[in-house]
């Protein structure tokens, strides 16, 4: 019995410690993907047509997740002003003023 109850106590006393003392959360990247770094051609005689087809898909659809992201960004940033502009004008208060990011 000492021991079960030795264990619980040592595993909370291990998360406390790791949830007090947890590095920093990183910030967010902005940029979405990272960027596309060139791979050398594989050796062999690998069918290249069919890699690179799949690389020039994958691209496309990195690039266009990419847009798709930047807009969702865009329209949240409109959305959370238009949404300020109504809270303080149901409240009757002024609005701070405006910061451009």
């Amino acid at each position: 019995m000492r021991f079960v109850l030795g264990l619980l106590i040592g595993f909370a006393i291990g998360f406390g410690g790791a949830i007090l003392f947890a590095p920093d959360k990183r910030k967010p990247v902005e940029s979405g993907w990272p960027p596309h770094a060139a791979e050398p051609s594989a050796p062999g005689g690998a069918n290249h047509r069919d890699a690179g087809a799949l690389r020039g898909a994958l691209e496309g659809l990195r690039e266009r997740l990419n847009e798709a992201l930047g807009e969702a960004r865009t329209a949240s940033r409109q959305a959370e002003k238009d949404m300020m502009a109504r809270y303080h004008k149901m409240a009757g208060k002024t609005p701070p003023p405006a910061s451009e990011k």
